[in-house]
């Protein structure tokens, strides 16, 4: 995964053609949130990915589990970066980190409220594991035809690494209003829009879906928290 050749200018503006059970539809690299060497791997693999977790697992853990990381309890958080999670730094949940998310959660009395504090914990991520990884210079959108490297992030690390986040605050009780669930795409093979990927948080009460997105946000922005059928209306 590491020191492959980033695809030619030429290369990106070429449709692809993909088949996903027996449909046919080109796909262009310009604004994906994959680089070119991933896109057609990950184009299928979330074409065939159940949106929702299998029973009795938990919600993350299998999309973790696709990238080799640990979905097992701990106090380490994988920081995934460089696209597809191809260079990884730890950050370590210590007692201290754990007592801020803490707060910022316990302050939330509502749905409405706990997403808001979601969106700062997560923007607080981003910023610790930017000084970690060495991606405090990370842009957003980043992908096929943007900035690349170790420095930079895609939807994949992004979702990776949220995703990380809302496991460790749920498995420490820290979420009263939301579960998580298994990260969710759109774009792949038949609606015409670029692949992109999402972590999901999902409403207790009401049972919807929300998605929890950094990847349209620079280094250390709230993350845009919206339903997923909104999020799936976009491109």
């Amino acid at each position: 995964m590491r020191n492959l050749p980033e695809a030619s200018a030429d290369f990106r503006k070429l449709p692809i053609v993909v088949s996903v059970n027996n449909m046919r539809a080109p796909i262009t690299l310009g604004h994906s949130c994959l680089p070119a060497k991933l896109l057609i791997v990950t184009v299928v693999a979330c074409a065939l990915s159940p949106l929702h977790p299998a029973a009795g697992s938990e919600g993350g853990a299998a999309f973790l589990e696709k990238l080799s990381l640990n979905s097992a309890p701990s106090r380490v958080v994988v920081v995934c970066h460089g696209f597809g999670c191809a260079y990884r730094d730890q950050l370590v949940l210590t007692p201290a980190r754990l007592s801020f998310l803490r707060g910022l959660l316990a302050a939330a009395h509502s749905a409405k409220q706990e997403r808001k504090a979601l969106a700062r914990a997560v923007a607080w991520l981003d910023r610790e594991g930017g000084r970690a990884a060495g991606t405090v210079g990370r842009i957003a959108r980043a992908g096929a035809g943007t900035k690349s490297g170790p420095s930079q992030m895609d939807c994949i690390d992004l979702t990776a690494n949220v995703t990380e986040l809302l496991i460790a605050l749920d498995r420490n009780k820290l979420l009263k209003y939301h579960r998580v669930d298994e990260p969710v795409s759109r774009g792949f093979v038949i609606d015409g829009k670029q692949p992109h990927t999402t972590p999901v948080i999902v409403e207790i009460a009401s049972g919807t879906p929300w998605s929890v997105d950094s990847w349209t946000k620079a280094y250390g922005q709230s993350p845009d928290i919206m339903t997923i059928s909104q999020w799936k209306s976009r491109d």
